[in-house]
């Protein structure tokens, strides 16, 4: 049955050509301009624009592209036909589902995020065990932020409201980190002093990993086993609160 499930929301996902490409298209705009862009300037700030800026939020892109939009808008788009009702009765239980369905998310997420990766390594040095520590690190996210989905989607009405209401919770998520970092970077001070305020976000630890794997900065924050204990806690907590959203409805 996760096999089922797995498989029919890669194939929901693949058939809407036109969703997928909108989805895709904003994290590979970045690669594409990147590529432009290093015949336009100088090594050293080719290296901060890409490595402190393009590839991060290529990364946050599809991490939320694939876990917030595809994800909660599906879920939701079954509550409204009354799919999720039909699912719940034929006896499927709550984690038989979530863990199906995360399946499908974690296996495209990756699929893509290789790819990306893999572009990026053409006009950047990533390393092979930078390469498998951004995978790692970006799935760890992903764990955290995939309950979200069913917990949003319990609150959303329909696929519009979804739609409209996800842009500007993926705006606070992405840009509380990347713009406080660029600005207090410019500023001549240390982004790291001020992430005791950020973390409540899951992107700073996604953020300040990836700015040691590419070697712009010394080391992390607080240790990295940390940062996956705390992704994997967050993400606990929350598959309680959407199995309970899941179940009363």
């Amino acid at each position: 049955m996760i096999k089922q499930i797995a498989r029919m929301y890669m194939l929901e996902n693949i058939r809407s050509l036109g969703m997928a490409f909108g989805n895709l298209l904003p994290a590979y705009i970045f690669l594409g301009i990147s590529f432009f862009a290093k015949s336009a300037m100088t090594d050293e700030s080719f290296n901060f624009l890409i490595k402190g800026q393009f590839l991060p939020i290529s990364i946050i892109m599809l991490i939320f592209f694939f876990c917030f939009s595809n994800a909660t808008i599906y879920l939701t788009d079954m509550k409204a036909n009354k799919t999720l009702q039909w699912v719940q009765r034929t006896g499927i239980k709550p984690h038989t589902y979530f863990i199906g369905m995360g399946i499908g998310v974690f296996t495209l997420l990756n699929l893509f995020l290789v790819l990306l990766l893999v572009g990026y390594s053409f006009i950047i040095d990533i390393s092979l065990s930078s390469f498998l520590l951004i995978i790692l690190m970006s799935n760890f996210v992903l764990l955290a932020l995939y309950p979200l989905s069913f917990i949003l989607a319990g609150l959303f009405k329909n696929e519009r409201v979804a739609t409209s209401m996800l842009q500007p919770i993926m705006l606070i998520f992405m840009f509380s980190i990347q713009m406080s970092t660029m600005f207090l970077t410019l500023a001549k001070k240390n982004p790291q002093d001020y992430f005791i305020f950020l973390i409540w976000n899951p992107m700073l630890y996604l953020f300040d990993s990836l700015q040691v794997s590419l070697n712009l900065i010394g080391e992390t924050w607080l240790p990295q086993y940390q940062y996956f204990m705390i992704l994997t806690i967050l993400s606990l907590v929350l598959a309680a609160i959407a199995k309970k959203i899941y179940t009363s409805k």
